[in-house]
């Protein structure tokens, strides 16, 4: 038998043995829980970036679907009934005898041909970003803002040119949101002055809109606006902007957008 010292010594050798084993034990039980959890979260986030993805592709698949059935409808609208009134002139010409008459008819229906021109480049404008490269963003804006002072709307404008803190993509996205809220506008509003004011510093643009028009219910605005505050979500997060609206029946509509830079 041994003697009782190197009998202790023994016990307390395999037990501090067992022990540090459980605790080997305990620590890499943790640590596959651990890369467990993590794999889990990991696999939460990526489902949730997917479907954050798949949001933003749907709501930049509906704004071009808009864009097209706009385009559409002013192609219907304005074009097709100016042509097809110029075409009713044209045949009416071949049945006049009097000079004058048919003076007359080919000056309106030269005319209508005139404001047909001036609308297919209005739409080729809304169409294409070569209004910025010709006038740059500021002077494109202030193209907007001119139409519709021509239309009788009182205009107060404050621009600070964000060419030298936006690329070109920025510019162009942010120039169609603001088509889009002037469109809604002259849409929806029913304003007679709008307020526009655009500025930055080295770190945030902040970009705001209002109009003394109607306004509308939030909880409950109509469908045709709905869509047009989509297309505008969709592109505020293309450019990792913030956007808060507010509106109010007979208070107007008041849009912000802050995006850093």
């Amino acid at each position: 038998m041994g003697r009782p010292g190197e009998i202790e010594f023994a016990q307390l050798l395999f037990g501090g043995i067992g022990i540090m084993v459980m605790m080997a034990l305990a620590i890499v039980i943790f640590v596959l829980l651990y890369q467990r959890k993590l794999h889990f979260q990991q696999s939460r986030l990526h489902q949730m970036e997917m479907v954050h993805q798949k949001r933003i592709l749907e709501s930049i698949v509906a704004s071009q679907e808009n864009e097209r059935e706009r385009i559409a409808r002013d192609l219907h609208d304005e074009i097709g009934a100016s042509l097809s009134a110029v075409r009713l002139f044209v045949s009416q010409i071949q049945y006049e005898k009097s000079p004058e008459e048919m003076k007359g008819l080919a000056a309106r229906s030269g005319q209508i041909i005139g404001d047909v021109v001036k609308d297919v480049r209005q739409i080729a404008h809304n169409l294409s970003p070569v209004i910025i490269e010709n006038f740059g963003f500021a002077g494109a804006v202030k193209i907007l803002l001119n139409r519709m002072e021509d239309a009788g709307m009182d205009i107060h404008c404050t621009i600070e040119d964000p060419a030298e803190v936006l690329s070109s993509y920025q510019q162009l996205v942010l120039y169609r949101i603001i088509q889009e809220v002037i469109g809604n506008v002259v849409k929806h509003a029913e304003a007679s002055e709008i307020t526009f004011d655009l500025h930055h510093d080295d770190s945030q643009l902040s970009l705001l809109m209002s109009d003394n028009g109607k306004g509308f219910d939030m909880l409950s605005r109509p469908k045709s606006a709905g869509m047009g505050m989509s297309t505008i979500r969709t592109r505020t997060d293309l450019l990792g902007a913030k956007l808060e609206l507010s509106s109010a029946p007979g208070e107007g509509t008041r849009f912000k957008i802050e995006m850093p830079v």
